[in-house]
């Protein structure tokens, strides 16, 4: 029982000093802020870090799952939305991922993801990609 408490709380606190190091360092971002608020309202950073795996993958690795797949946003929503096993069984140990319900809504999920997608796309692409987008609205 303490074992597991110690690694819960080293999960939570390794999580918190990603959150807290990237808010500062991405301050002007308002999507990446955005996006790990919800997270962390969502009780996503209890499991997930963006650079490092806490008891479940780092985002970065995830993103680098996801990058190339043409319906990479709507597989990682429904696996997010279903929960997931056998996928990342080399960090969590075997452990699957519950399914997420009724703890993030559908709005905040697309932030969500679109932030944890774009993890591997470098930041001039990402730029240009925005740019376009806000041209064609």
């Amino acid at each position: 029982m303490k074992y597991h408490l110690l690694i819960i709380t080293t999960a939570l606190l390794l999580s918190a000093c990603d959150i807290n190091e990237s808010m500062r360092t991405n301050a002007a971002d308002s999507s990446t802020s955005d996006a790990r608020v919800i997270a962390a309202k969502s009780g996503c950073m209890g499991c997930h870090a963006v650079s490092n795996s806490v008891y479940g993958p780092a985002w970065k690795l995830v993103s680098k799952r996801y990058q190339g797949v043409p319906d990479a946003h709507a597989q990682l929503t429904a696996v997010i939305r279903s929960g997931s096993a056998g996928r990342w069984d080399q960090i969590t140990g075997g452990k699957r991922m519950p399914p997420q319900q009724g703890s993030i809504n559908d709005e905040d999920l697309k932030v969500v993801v679109d932030y944890i997608i774009a993890l591997n796309i470098p930041k001039q692409a990402t730029a240009s990609t925005q740019t376009a987008t806000k041209q064609t609205e």
